[in-house]
């Protein structure tokens, strides 16, 4: 069973991390920007020795079937391609980090584990570097760019949309309350949520300084059913827009020991499939 710190790491426990030979990450994107944009800030300052990792162009698979989503996930050979122009060792644990708000990271974190490396979160990001008084760097570091990585995927648990029609268990859907509910749509095909998904929004998961809360705290936003004082009973499946949310969504689960499935098309390859149901209202 997981616990907080195998997927999150301080601020203040980084830098003994980095001189046992842990690899850094800056993955920072937002959703709507223009491309190189997070490149742009990377550039502007990014915490010593990181690394820039590019989300759409390593993390994400080309886009060509909608009902995959508008994040698939990458193959193998183009995962490995990304890491290894990266110099990524995949025998040395990775660290990843974004910016509050982001949930890159949370992606960054699911795609890389599921590939089968070590890799863990900074909690807080880039914005809780900065509060503990740490500097900057603009530099990029030296990469010796390596050989494409050998991956073997699935280390994680992923689900398709056949599983999620047929899932018994609880199925989240982080997105917020009112794309859930179905009021508005402002990316995908179509209005409202999967049938039967509970409505939990990743927004509320951190808090504004893009922390992790107390586990008490998490378990009582995410609200599952669990038997008195243990575990929860039923399998947890994930889903958002398209995949990136979501991920971040199954890192604060396995914080709490949950190993939650990730829908990695979610809700944009759900709605493009004219075959799948739609719900709209509160659950």
């Amino acid at each position: 069973m997981t616990t907080r710190a195998d997927v999150l790491i301080g601020v203040d426990e980084l830098p003994a991390a980095l001189a046992a030979g842990a690899q850094l990450l800056d993955v920072r994107w937002n959703l709507g920007e223009q491309p190189g944009a997070g490149f742009g800030r990377y550039l502007q300052g990014h915490l010593p020795g990181a690394r820039f990792l590019d989300l759409e162009a390593v993390l994400t698979g080309p886009t060509v079937d909608a009902t995959l989503g508008r994040h698939p996930l990458p193959d193998p050979i183009q995962l490995g391609a990304g890491l290894g122009a990266l110099g990524i060792d995949p025998a040395r644990p990775v660290v990843v980090y974004d910016e509050p708000g982001s949930y890159a990271a949370g992606r960054a974190w699911w795609v890389l584990c599921w590939a089968g490396l070590d890799a863990r979160v900074l909690d807080g990001g880039i914005r809780a570097w900065l509060a503990s008084g740490r500097p900057l760097e603009t530099e990029e570091p030296d990469v010796a760019v390596g050989e494409p990585l050998m991956l073997t995927t699935g280390q994680l648990p992923a689900i398709d949309a056949d599983g999620v029609a047929a899932f018994d268990g609880v199925l989240i859907d982080v997105r917020a309350p009112e794309r859930f509910r179905g009021e508005t749509e402002p990316i995908d095909p179509r209005a409202g949520h999967i049938p039967g998904a509970v409505n939990r929004p990743v927004s509320g998961f951190w808090d504004a300084d893009g922390l992790l809360p107390s586990a008490a705290e998490l378990a009582e936003k995410l609200d599952l059913p669990a038997s008195p004082g243990g575990p929860v009973e039923s399998p947890v499946a994930v889903y958002c827009g398209s995949g990136v949310s979501a991920a971040q969504a199954v890192l604060a689960l396995a914080s709490l020991g949950v190993d939650a499935a990730l829908y990695p098309a979610s809700w944009s390859g759900w709605s493009s499939d004219p075959g799948r149901p739609v719900a709209t209202g509160a659950a």
